[in-house]
């Protein structure tokens, strides 16, 4: 049971990590004119130890995404069944359907920015080390 809450909080916190990080680096491109790059370096693993653990890191945050995507896909379906359901006509049953491909659209745009977000998994001591460049 105590793991299960330390994961929970884990994950909580990295889910907020990377909510309240995305609207400050959205906003730090669109306060100039000009065109702002961020290039991010993999910080250098020396040990397989230090690898293991940025790996699993890596993972857990990738779950947490994954999840929350699963999550606002289910939420998705449970109000595409009820307002299905209530429909009582083709314009309406239309109407829930429009709202669920809308949902699951959002979701996708939104899991897809996390993971670009989080960047590529971590590289093993001795690889190169990859080097990300965006440009907002």
């Amino acid at each position: 049971m105590k793991g299960i809450a330390q994961r929970t909080i884990a994950s909580v916190a990295i889910l907020a990590t990377l909510t309240l990080g995305t609207p400050a680096l959205a906003l730090a491109g669109t306060t100039t004119t000009t065109t702002t790059t961020i290039v991010a370096k993999t910080p250098v693993i020396t040990t397989m130890k230090q690898y293991r653990a940025a790996d699993k890191l890596y993972l857990a945050q990738r779950k947490v995404i994954n999840l929350t995507f699963l999550a606002a896909v289910a939420t998705a379906k449970l109000n595409l069944a009820s307002s299905l359901s209530g429909a009582l006509n083709s314009s309406q049953r239309i109407s829930a359907r429009a709202t669920y491909r809308f949902a699951v659209t959002e979701a996708t745009i939104a899991r897809s920015n996390s993971l670009t977000q989080l960047g590529n998994p971590p590289v093993k001591p001795g690889h190169k080390t990859a080097v990300t460049t965006t440009t907002a």
